[in-house]
């Protein structure tokens, strides 16, 4: 049997009623009309995400950096969801968000940032009688290729209350650029003759590829054409008309991505 709402209210504010009585009625109305005091979406907390094991084990050392494609695990805590629906899972890699601002609810996961599997979990910590991570825990995948920046924000956010969330930041690095001459330039070369240059490039994720120069003793060293090439791309070097002084030249090809990757090679004019 239903009862009128402001029979309730009257009910609220009675105290002639026996305990047990009232306490019936008292549900019916915090049901109903919200009489009650008990927790809202606006008193959720959504606690700092804790790095995991599959099976959601927090790990002794948080991860503070990845390798771009490497995996790790993630959970989140939330206290006072009312309606027990747990967190969204985001990661942003683009330019500094304003500190404590969320991502826009809905928003369409950027593959580039990484992907989260599942995107959305229950809220931990995992109960003792569960064997498996599945349905608390998340595994979050870095990008392919290294964000712009540098970093990616993860974020877990309240299904219930997108204003609510928590998020770590992490470096995302790729593995170091490796450059190789592929075949070795000649030994010697004539002057004023010309001889194709090639490099192979490593984990060049970006294929920016590299940059020739060449120098020696004296001002005209030879050129490139062209002197930009990506990787397995040739180049077409042309030695000095004379012999320089020494007679060596030392052709670089140098990494556009990581400059501090390079490849050198002396060659005898004669």
């Amino acid at each position: 049997m239903k009862i009128p709402v402001r029979t309730l209210k009257r009910i609220c504010i009675s105290q002639s009623f026996r305990p047990a009585v009232l306490a019936l009625l008292l549900a019916s109305l915090a049901a109903v009309s919200g009489c009650s005091s008990g927790s809202s979406v606006s008193d959720i907390i959504v606690k700092p995400i804790t790095f995991t094991d599959a099976n959601g084990t927090p790990l002794k050392t948080a991860p503070v950096s990845l390798t771009t494609s490497q995996g790790t695990y993630v959970d989140v805590t939330l206290t006072n969801d009312p309606q027990l629906l747990g967190a969204d899972w985001s990661a942003y890699c683009g330019s500094a968000l304003p500190p404590g601002a969320p991502l826009p609810p809905g928003q369409t996961q950027d593959q580039s940032c990484g992907t989260f599997t599942p995107a959305h979990t229950m809220s931990g910590p995992l109960p003792s009688y569960v064997t498996s991570g599945a349905g608390y825990v998340a595994r979050y995948t870095a990008p392919p290729a290294t964000p712009k920046l540098g970093t990616v924000t993860l974020y877990a956010i309240s299904t219930s209350d997108h204003s609510k969330f928590s998020s770590t930041t992490l470096t995302i690095g790729g593995l170091p650029i490796s450059v190789g001459f592929a075949p070795a330039p000649p030994a010697t070369l004539r002057a004023g003759t010309t001889t194709q240059l090639r490099v192979v490039l490593n984990n060049d994720v970006t294929d920016a590829g590299v940059n020739w120069t060449v120098i020696c003793g004296s001002s005209d060293c030879g050129s490139f054409n062209p002197a930009k090439t990506t990787s397995a791309v040739d180049t077409v070097y042309t030695a000095p008309a004379t012999a320089p002084e020494g007679d060596i030249v030392k052709v670089t090809a140098t990494s556009i991505a990581d400059p501090t990757k390079a490849v050198v090679a002396t060659i005898t004019i004669n």
